[in-house]
C-alpha cells in the first residue's frame, strides 16, 4: 500500500470515530430537573453516579446534587437508596474524622518537635551567653589586677619624687642588687617625672579599660538572666 492510500485509510477511519463519538453523544438522555429549591438544570445528563447524589452536565457546566435536593419523582428514577446513601455518607464522614484526627496528630507532633528544637536552641543561646559572661570576667579581673599593679608603681614612683625633692637625694637600684645614694641632679628628677606621668596616664587607661569591661560584664549578664528566664 503506497503513502497516499494509507493516508485515505487513517482519514476513514477517523472520520467514522469522530461520527460514532457524535452519534453516542446525541443518544445521552437530557432531562430539564427542577430541585426542590426551584432551580432549574437544563438538559441535565449524568456524568456521575454516588449513592448520595449525582453530578450532572447541563447547558450552564456541572452540578452534583444530593438526592435530597431532589423531588421524589426525580429520586425514584435516578434509583435513591436511602440507606445506602445514609451508609456512603457516613462512611464519608467517618474518613473525615480519621484525616482530621491524623492531622491534628501530625501538627501536635511537629509543634512538639519544634518546642524541642526551640529549647535546645535556648539551651545553646544559654551556655554560649554563660561562656561570654566567664570570658569578661577572667577579662575584668586581669584588668584589676594590672590596673593595681600600674597604681603601685605609680605610687612608689612619686613617693620616690617627693623623697627628691625632700631630701635633696634620690636612692637608685644598682645592677649589683643593693641600693646606693646619689646627690640629686636635673636629670635624675626629670626621669622620675616622666615616669611619673607615664604611669599615671597608663593607669587612667587601664581604669577606663576597667570600666569599659564592667558595663559589658553587666549587659551580657543582664542577657544571660533574660534568657533563662525566658527558659524557665
Amino acid at each position: 500500500m503506497n503513502h497516499t492510500a494509507h493516508f485515505a485509510v487513517l482519514a476513514a477511519l477517523l472520520f467514522a470515530g469522530t461520527a460514532m463519538f457524535a452519534a453516542d453523544t446525541d443518544k445521552v438522555e437530557k432531562h430539564d430537573i427542577t430541585l426542590k429549591s426551584g432551580k432549574v438544570l437544563k438538559d441535565a445528563y449524568v456524568l456521575d453516579k454516588k449513592p448520595n447524589g449525582v453530578t450532572f452536565g447541563h447547558k450552564d457546566g456541572c452540578t452534583f446534587v444530593r438526592f435530597s435536593d431532589m423531588p421524589e419523582k426525580a429520586q425514584k428514577y435516578f434509583g435513591y437508596d436511602p440507606e445506602e446513601a445514609a451508609n456512603y455518607e457516613k462512611k464519608i464522614e467517618d474518613q473525615k474524622k480519621a484525616n482530621q484526627k491524623a492531622a491534628e496528630k501530625q501538627k501536635a507532633k511537629e509543634q512538639k518537635q519544634k518546642a524541642e528544637q526551640d529549647k535546645r536552641n535556648k539551651e545553646r543561646r544559654i551556655a554560649q551567653q554563660e561562656q561570654t559572661v566567664r570570658k569578661l570576667e577572667l577579662q575584668l579581673e586581669e584588668a584589676k589586677k594590672k590596673l593595681q599593679n600600674t597604681e603601685n608603681t605609680v605610687s612608689q614612683d612619686r613617693g620616690a619624687l617627693v623623697s627628691t625633692l625632700n631630701n635633696n637625694q634620690v636612692a637608685i637600684d644598682n645592677p649589683f642588687g643593693f641600693r646606693v645614694r646619689t646627690s640629686q641632679n636635673g636629670a635624675v628628677r626629670n626621669k622620675l617625672m616622666k615616669e611619673v606621668d607615664t604611669m599615671s596616664v597608663k593607669r587612667d587607661n587601664q581604669a577606663q579599660d576597667v570600666i569599659d569591661l564592667q558595663l559589658k560584664l553587666e549587659a551580657a549578664q543582664k542577657t544571660l538572666d533574660k534568657l533563662k528566664e525566658s527558659n524557665g
